[in-house]
């Protein structure tokens, strides 16, 4: 029989004798901090879903929520999804046009946010006002809504970074699995400790330091600090088990001269996901605090990391190898499948399987129960390597051209510390590729000269058309690099390699 999520939390929170644990600690700021334990947190779930029926929100209803308070954004999600209510996580951080176009395809019935505009005279409360409304304690016991198999739990949104943000369903079959690395892998048992640098309005963090912890009696911590909190004090104070950030992110990390590295070593597991580790960040990362990065991935529609880097069985460059309970299959760009190489597709009984309101992009994802990454992958002795996106891929000159090829070659270069690679339309119309170094410093044109002498062993439509040297990298909250701002700052004619 499938329970309803929270449900499912509860009830394991009852039978493994974890109920007066801490299930959350948030940090407000450097000298305050709130920890509650699993039978308050059901206790103030309970409280939020009755404040939401309180206002005529129905089961099936959607809210949208965008709070930066992680212990707020959990009882109201967790409340909404007791009693049937859809949630929508939403980003502060979204721009006018990426909000409206997430409310107007999915039409929720009530707004949590502090944005100050009115969508469409939806009912909308601020943020503040509902922590405070929230405050009123209603006793009523609600009973759990009995989902079926295709009914959602929640919707979350991508990040739009190469279009509209498409709504992605999850049922509340697929949170479950989002257990799997937790338990089988990292071996994490109830009261051990977590923490996570992503914001809980990504799927990134939502399936890592939200679902499983929840569902297997850990202690999930959350940064809401306005300022930036030290790794290190993280790590003194709170004594997480295990870590979870991106590649950027650790890399900020080591540049950071206020950390004390060697604090680090105390941390069982750091957790790397988003994008692949760069060889050069990983053996940066293990000199300087003698630990390994676990390369691990996962995708807003599967909500779970369903391929990772087992502990001690690392292997550098690679991303490990597909979890147990996933089916994978590798099909070329003919639709033939691939034994080495070729297009991720995945399969799970509790995969997402649709984008709401948005059936051109459903049916070219989702097929016969298996969902198309659009991830490029190659087994080598038994290791994953990630190769890129399938939309990354160039025509030059009627040849297919993989920028992450040019990236890893630039890369290992002295003085580089990242590159990225992608296409723009030249002054002759035709589309050519830039290459962007990212550096210390602005203009080094010592890296820059070496950079050029690599080029010229690549033949000549692998041979980037603009090279640009940069010291800031335009980037999302969760790390990642946004390519669609690279090509806001190519001009014609300059740094032109030909």
């Amino acid at each position: 029989m499938l329970l309803n999520i929270q449900q499912l939390i509860e009830e394991k929170a009852s039978k493994n004798g974890y109920e007066n644990e801490v299930a959350i600690t948030q940090i407000k700021n450097s000298k305050n901090k709130i920890a509650i334990s699993y039978k308050q947190l059901f206790q103030q779930i309970n409280n939020a879903a009755n404040h939401l029926k309180k206002l005529n929100i129905k089961s099936m209803d959607k809210i949208y929520i965008s709070s930066e308070d992680s212990l707020n954004f959990i009882v109201t999600f967790l409340g909404a999804i007791k009693v049937g209510i859809i949630p929508i996580p939403g980003n502060p951080e979204l721009n006018l046009i990426q909000k409206k176009q997430i409310i107007d395809n999915s039409r929720p019935k009530l707004i949590i946010s502090d944005d100050e505009i009115m969508f469409n005279k939806i009912q909308h409360i601020k943020t503040k006002k509902w922590i405070d409304i929230l405050d009123e304690k209603i006793i009523n016991y609600n009973k759990f809504y009995k989902p079926k198999n295709n009914n959602p739990a929640f919707i979350i949104f991508s990040s739009g970074t190469t279009g509209k943000p498409k709504g992605i369903v999850h049922s509340h079959l697929s949170i479950e699995n989002t257990t799997y690395l937790h338990e089988k892998i990292l071996k994490l048992r109830p009261k051990e400790k977590i923490y996570t640098t992503s914001k809980l309005f990504f799927a990134y963090a939502i399936g890592n330091n939200f679902f499983a912890p929840l569902l297997l009696g850990l202690n999930t911590i959350f940064n809401d600090c306005k300022t930036t909190v030290k790794i290190t004090n993280i790590i003194k104070n709170h004594e997480p088990t295990c870590i979870f950030s991106v590649p950027t992110m650790y890399r900020r990390i080591l540049k950071n001269k206020n950390e004390n590295h060697n604090d680090f070593a105390k941390v069982k597991y750091f957790i790397s996901a988003g994008e692949r580790v760069p060889d050069k960040l990983y053996h940066e990362w293990y000199n300087r605090t003698k630990t390994t990065l676990l390369n691990c991935y996962g995708t807003s529609e599967t909500l779970a990391i369903i391929i990772a880097s087992r502990p001690n069985k690392e292997k550098i460059g690679s991303t490990g190898n597909p979890i147990k309970n996933v089916m994978t299959k590798l099909v070329k760009r003919k639709g033939l499948n691939s034994i080495n190489s070729g297009l991720l597709y995945i399969k799970h009984k509790g995969f997402s399987k649709e984008y709401i309101n948005n059936n051109v992009k459903s049916n070219k994802t989702f097929k016969s129960g298996w969902i198309n990454t659009g991830d490029i992958w190659k087994i080598k002795n038994n290791h994953w390597y990630f190769e890129g996106r399938e939309d990354d891929l160039i025509k030059v000159a009627s040849k297919w051209v993989n920028p992450k090829e040019i990236e890893k070659f630039a890369f290992n270069t002295e003085g580089v510390i990242d590159a990225f690679c992608i296409t723009a339309i030249s002054k002759e119309e035709t589309n050519r590729i830039a290459l962007f170094i990212y550096t210390k410093q602005k203009n080094d044109d010592e890296v820059r000269n070496n950079i050029i002498k690599k080029i010229k062993k690549l033949p000549n439509y692998k041979k980037p058309y603009w090279i640009k040297i940069i010291d800031k990298l335009p980037q999302t909250s969760t790390g990642k690099v946004k390519r669609n701002m690279l090509k806001e700052m190519i001009k014609d004619g300059q740094d032109n390699t030909l």
